[in-house]
């Protein structure tokens, strides 16, 4: 009987570490999608606003990709902080693995 990662064996209870690992993989890559899915959407919204300020004649094209590199800084940076957390989710996950064998 199998019950959150615990496999009872004549009255003993003890951890199934693999499938956790598994399961704390599975969510890593979950977070890791998403990151990568930020960081692509804040790079082309930067993009598109970097063309859409320099086609406008108040600012020239090195102000315009100064004022949008400065606006999608803090998205991508939280977008990294994510990737960086589900990077370290499937490391842990490889350590918890290679400890059970």
């Amino acid at each position: 009987m199998v019950a959150f990662g615990y496999i009872s064996t004549q009255g003993r209870h003890t951890l199934d570490l693999t499938s956790d690992a598994r399961r704390l993989a599975s969510v890593g890559t979950f977070f890791i999608t998403i990151g990568w899915i930020a960081v692509i959407y804040a790079l082309i919204a930067g993009v598109i606003w970097w063309v859409d300020l320099a086609s406008r004649e108040a600012f020239n094209f090195i102000e315009a990709f100064a004022i949008s590199a400065s606006q999608i800084g803090i998205p991508i940076f939280g977008a990294l902080i994510v990737l960086g957390f589900g990077y370290g989710m499937r490391l842990f996950a490889l350590y918890v693995a290679s400890k059970v064998a």
